[in-house]
């Protein structure tokens, strides 16, 4: 048979115009490097600048705290049990009344002055965490004055520096939640003015929180507690057995220094964030 004719080649036709050559990527804007360079200058810097901030901070709390705290604690006196046996006798009358009538539930009180108060942190264990630290000093209608020295901490670089907080608490206690705690108005220290940012910081004072826990020994006696109330000189506990005890948790109250610390924070990731974009739509845009 005859062989089949062959179609002749035909050129390829070029898909694309001649006047129109495909463009290749430039390597150099396809990474776009300076994008990248700015975010990490921009991380970079923000974070030296909480770092930096924050040591700023601390030493600038440091010498805020030198102003009116000393190198030494102050000496709180205990009182002598020995020389004050009547009033022991006295004072362990009353709170066994107080167990028995509340254990018998019938409504009990409890009127208690300051040296009742200083007597049973001498006498008690259960109060060992309070001794040389705590002594009420006076009770009026409206406050119950406290004799404190509170140890802090010194210089940030120093781990064994310590700093006294020596002076008298001026507080309104208040019952909550099985809780005696105490709402601090101001603390004052003889010559030096405490700021009230730093009174927040111990606002509510709560030395009682510790024993709530204590089955054995003032803790089931304190979640049954229905009032606390003051008079010139006296502070009274009562437990109703008809009343429910408050179970409101204290208000913590809110510190000026941490909000604007927070405030700060927020503008500086804000700041880098906006930055980012910016940066990542102009790296973009080149190429």
């Amino acid at each position: 048979m005859p062989d089949a004719p062959t179609q002749p080649d035909l050129p390829l036709e070029d898909p694309l115009p001649a006047d129109k050559e495909v463009k290749e990527p430039d390597p150099v804007q396809a990474q776009n490097p300076g994008a990248g360079c700015i975010i990490m200058i921009v991380a970079l810097t923000s974070l030296a600048f909480l770092i930096g901030f924050g040591v700023w901070s601390l030493f600038k709390q440091h010498r805020e705290i030198t102003k009116f705290t000393g190198t030494s604690p102050q000496e709180i006196a205990l009182p002598d049990l020995e020389s004050n046996a009547s009033a022991m006798i006295h004072l362990n009358a009353a709170l066994e009344t107080f167990r028995t009538e509340a254990g018998n539930k019938r409504a009990a009180t409890l009127r208690l002055s300051p040296e009742d108060i200083n007597l049973a942190l001498a006498a008690f264990e259960d109060f060992g965490e309070l001794r040389r630290t705590f002594s009420v000093k006076k009770i009026t209608k409206e406050e119950l004055h406290i004799e404190i020295s509170f140890r802090m901490r010194g210089s940030p670089l120093n781990s064994d520096d310590y700093r006294y907080l020596n002076g008298t608490m001026i507080t309104q206690p208040e019952l909550s939640g099985g809780e005696i705690f105490f709402n601090v108005d101001r603390i004052e220290v003889p010559g030096k003015t405490v700021p009230d940012g730093f009174v927040g910081v111990f606002s509510p004072y709560r030395p009682a929180q510790i024993y709530l826990a204590n089955e054995e020994g003032v803790g089931p006696w304190m979640r049954q507690l229905t009032s606390l109330t003051l008079e010139e000189g006296f502070l009274t506990l009562s437990i109703e057995p008809s009343e429910l005890p408050p179970e409101s948790e204290p208000v913590e109250i809110q510190f000026g220094h941490i909000l604007r610390a927070a405030i700060l924070f927020t503008v500086v990731v804000l700041a880098f964030v906006a930055t980012a974009i910016f940066a990542f739509k102009k790296g973009r845009a080149r190429s």
